[in-house]
């Protein structure tokens, strides 16, 4: 039996370009300070800069979801922005920014002695700061009922889904960055709301 394939593109859209002629894909890990860096930049800076500038029905962003497993909280990080998603698609930038702020509480040291619940708890716990129900990610979450390696239903194939895609698209650091299918290689975490403004307007010129 063939492998359940994705009803719709991989990824998180963060806008909503109804026929963009430019699609942004990030792939990033939440637990990754420099895709927090990038992030920050484009939600704070570059996504108002666009609406200013009337451009964001021309140019659509996309999360791609890469959980690193040298940090093993990074993937039941990454479960969690699935549950959210799947339980309200329209607040996961909300959600991402919130988890963002909070990253610190998840790294290493502060996640060595916490366990897989204590950490989706945490991290439904979020959720309400940006109009989630905490109990609706939290039963996404639930691992009540489950038997051997049954896993978390469709926030599970999710994570598949998008596991699969960024291997397939040979992405290994966090945060790359893809423009229209193709690695933009000089896109950094480094840059600027100018910098990524300067690139894009030059796209749709």
């Amino acid at each position: 039996m063939a492998a359940p394939m994705p009803p719709a593109p991989v990824g998180l859209k963060l806008t909503q370009a109804p026929n963009p002629t430019v699609v942004v894909e990030m792939f990033h890990d939440v637990c990754c300070p420099f895709s927090k860096k990038m992030y920050d930049t484009v939600d704070g800076g570059v996504l108002p800069a666009l609406a200013d500038k009337g451009l964001s029905d021309q140019i659509d962003f996309v999360w791609q979801s890469v959980p690193q497993p040298w940090h093993a909280q990074s993937c039941l990080m990454h479960d969690a922005v699935m549950a959210a998603f799947l339980v309200d698609a329209r607040r996961i930038g909300d959600y991402l920014s919130s988890v963002f702020a909070q990253q610190t509480d998840f790294f290493d040291d502060t996640t060595k002695d916490k366990s897989r619940m204590e950490i989706y708890a945490r991290m439904a716990a979020i959720g309400r700061q940006c109009g989630y129900n905490p109990d609706a990610i939290s039963a996404k979450l639930s691992l009540e009922g489950v038997h051997g390696n049954g896993g978390l239903g469709d926030v599970t194939q999710m994570h598949k889904w998008s596991v699969k895609y960024h291997r397939g698209r040979g992405v290994h650091v966090t945060p790359t960055v893809f423009i229209n299918g193709l690695e933009a290689n000089d896109v950094s975490s480094e840059w600027t709301s100018d910098e990524w403004m300067a690139k894009l307007e030059l796209m749709v010129a």
